[in-house]
């Protein structure tokens, strides 16, 4: 699966957003910059899901945002001797070897009515929801959307099962933040960026809206025909309508 690190430069050196999941990503990304000349002065954690949480020791010991509610969940989640361990189930089988764990989490909350990050470069807009995960957050560099896990040609929206609120809700309400940037250009967690935003927002909203609809849900991403992730998405959707039936 194709998962988007977003280098932005600055004055002094770059912010680095959603860095990578695996190891030779990160390594990749490091040597990138240092054939650049360029140091890493903040980073960025879009959501608090391990896939987003990750860094290499060669970006330095630098501020690593994310949003109040981002970071509180991280400490919540990775407070204990056994939180890393217990990430390590949550990672396929497959690549759970190739995934470096040892400098995960450790994201500096941003003020709670934080508007922009805090750096030497262009401006930087934050754009806070409730979709997908607590304390989600896309970004907003010029006329380009960084959008977290949401807006991708191929995965389904996934909800956040443990809202306390109508996921659903959550996910439409964030949508419309998300229009509401005007963005030319996306640039999802995972998929390929794309400058047809308002067609990528379409389908997320068509989806998110079918789940409450009794007929079956028909979305490119999960039909017969997708190109990826017929093993498990399929049943990803099952259980999102099995959850929010539960609700009710």
């Amino acid at each position: 699966m194709q998962s988007n690190a977003v280098v932005v430069q600055g004055r002094a050196g770059v912010l680095l957003v959603d860095p990578g999941v695996l190891g030779a990503e990160l390594d990749c990304i490091a040597e990138d910059l240092r054939e650049w000349g360029q140091s890493v002065v903040a980073g960025f954690a879009t959501h608090p899901h391990w896939d987003h949480l990750l860094w290499h020791a060669a970006f330095g010991d630098v501020p690593r945002y994310g949003t109040a509610r981002c970071a509180a969940v991280v400490r919540e989640r990775l407070s204990d001797a056994g939180a890393k361990a217990r990430v390590a189930t949550m990672i396929p089988a497959d690549i759970v070897e190739q995934v470096p764990l040892d400098l995960l989490g450790n994201i500096t909350a941003l003020p709670a009515d934080a508007a922009r990050i805090p750096w030497d470069g262009p401006e930087v807009r934050i754009v806070e929801h409730r979709a997908h995960a607590c304390g989600h957050a896309a970004l907003v560099v010029g006329d380009v959307l960084v959008a977290g896990d949401m807006l991708s040609d191929i995965l389904i929206p996934m909800l956040d099962a443990n809202s306390p609120t109508d996921p659903v809700d959550d996910y439409l309400t964030a949508l419309g933040l998300l229009e509401s940037t005007a963005a030319a250009t996306v640039i999802p967690g995972h998929g390929s960026v794309s400058d047809q935003v308002q067609a990528r927002i379409d389908l997320d909203r068509a989806y998110a809206t079918a789940l409450r609809d009794p007929a079956p849900v028909v979305d490119p991403r999960i039909s017969p025909s997708a190109a990826f992730g017929q093993g498990w998405l399929p049943a990803l959707h099952d259980r999102q309508l099995q959850s929010l039936a539960a609700r009710t």
